[in-house]
């Protein structure tokens, strides 16, 4: 994967001097800053298709860093591009699959992700956020659970009810049997093609610090799952989420949606815990480059 993407919507990436350096000759910085306030948590159809247009159609395939989670929605208009068959493995403590009325929404794009033609399956794992436990789960992509075109593989036991009055439990085996559970992983993928997006809110908060509410996923987890399917199977993209930058807003619908939507509020106060996402961002590359 030869090419890096930032996309700076925030100064979160652009602010890890050591991820830049150390990976400069491969870095391509965007710029598009200036549609902040506009993008963030959730963006107009027209607004998303200006954006999409003028900054990423003429894009390289690569590991694209997107910024804070609340851009996570981008990553719709990215795996868009692609005309290949592909499966979609998302790493992520939220499913992002709530049935829209914002339809580029952070919290909603896997809704549209898996009605994509070329999308022949989206794999979500490392959930731990409660929005798929008991009735919360009825909230989302019921259709897509059903026939398999989303597949949900939490990093902790959840009781959903996944149909009224018909409760299951979703796992994972990746807490218990690491080599078991990434192999679980790797039967659900049935394309060559393989698009890998990562949201580091799922990670343990010693390996990532984000804005929005974290899991307990160990950062070692992801890139050694990221690795065997990159062994496997082609990668033809990826991209992340989850670099701190503290949410602002210009609309006050937009302002209570986000303290509404989001169960932390904080402001880091030391730049050790902000040095965690850097660090992070080196090991998923390392395991896209497969040199772990």
């Amino acid at each position: 994967m030869r090419d890096i993407h930032i996309l700076d919507f925030d100064g979160s990436v652009t602010a890890q001097k050591d991820f830049i350096g150390r990976f400069q000759s491969r870095i391509k910085i965007r710029n598009l800053r200036k549609y902040a306030h506009a993008a963030r948590l959730w963006t107009s159809p027209n607004k998303f298709a200006e954006i999409c247009q003028a900054e990423f159609s003429a894009l390289s395939a690569g590991f694209a860093l997107i910024g804070s989670g609340d851009f996570h929605h981008f990553s719709l208009g990215l795996i868009a591009r692609h005309t290949e068959l592909l499966t979609v493995v998302l790493f992520d403590n939220h499913p992002d699959w709530i049935r829209p009325p914002h339809q580029y929404h952070c919290g909603t794009w896997v809704y549209s992700l898996a009605r994509l033609p070329h999308v022949e399956r989206v794999i979500i794992v490392g959930l731990e956020s409660g929005d798929i436990e008991g009735k919360q789960f009825l909230n989302g992509d019921v259709e897509s659970f059903h026939n398999q075109k989303v597949i949900l593989l939490p990093y902790r036991t959840v009781n959903a009810e996944i149909a009224k009055d018909d409760y299951a439990q979703l796992l994972s085996y990746l807490d218990q049997n690491l080599d078991y559970g990434i192999a679980e992983i790797m039967e659900y993928i049935k394309t060559k093609h393989v698009y890998i997006s990562v949201d580091k809110d799922c990670l343990r908060p010693e390996d990532a610090y984000t804005n929005w509410e974290q899991g307990t996923m160990p950062l070692n987890v992801v890139t050694k799952a990221i690795a065997a399917i990159a062994n496997k199977f082609e990668i033809v993209g990826a991209d992340s989420v989850g670099d701190y930058s503290a949410p602002k807003f210009r609309s006050p619908i937009k302002w209570l949606g986000s303290w509404l939507d989001r169960k932390i509020h904080r402001t880091p106060s030391d730049q050790t815990l902000l040095k965690s996402n850097e660090l992070a961002n080196i090991a998923l590359l390392k395991a896209l480059d497969g040199s772990l």
